[in-house]
């Protein structure tokens, strides 16, 4: 009788540990109404995605680049284009980022005009290219929004093959709501 009974305790604990395990296991990461903004940046600057795309001068005709989402991102904002690269690569970011998230990535090369000089002159810097992925925030809703730099990607270098280093960053907005 007594080892039926303990048995029977043992089951009933480990059904109760389970359900509180499957109970814990299904919240959403962020709260309640999901993922943070500071969330989804972190998936950005962490998480590395592969994006394939179709491309005749390759070997088999499909190129891949494996990158993170924000060094995806930055390769965008500097391109000026809509090739099969972009498209996959917008694609690869929507997907990371989840629903009710927009993010918008500026480059911001320093121009060596506007450093300013010794007098103390505030430093400058010129725009030059953007993307965004995701739909604007309804105009109601209440937003959070984080912040990454992104180093601009290393720049063609010349005749001898050699890359150079690109001066700037990619500013990405990323916001939640």
């Amino acid at each position: 009788m007594a080892v039926t009974s303990t048995v029977l305790d043992v089951t009933v604990l480990l059904l109760c540990v389970s359900a509180s395990v499957v109970a814990l296991g299904a919240t959403d990461a962020g709260g309640p109404d999901g993922p943070t903004a500071t969330d989804a940046a972190d998936r950005l600057v962490t998480e590395t995605a592969t994006v394939a795309y179709p491309d005749g001068d390759a070997p088999n005709g499909t190129r891949r680049v494996a990158a993170t989402r924000a060094e995806l991102l930055a390769l965008l904002a500097v391109r000026d284009g809509e090739g099969a690269f972009d498209r996959e690569a917008v694609a690869s970011v929507r997907a990371g980022i989840g629903p009710r998230t927009r993010v918008d990535a500026t480059v911001r090369r320093e121009d060596a005009a506007s450093r300013g000089d010794a007098a103390g002159e505030s430093r400058g810097s010129d725009a030059e290219g953007s993307v965004a992925v995701g739909p604007e925030p309804p105009r109601t809703a209440d937003v959070s929004a984080a912040v990454i730099r992104q180093p601009v990607p290393d720049g063609p270098g010349d005749a001898s093959g050699e890359r150079r280093p690109s001066e700037g960053v990619v500013r990405i907005v990323v916001r939640r709501w």
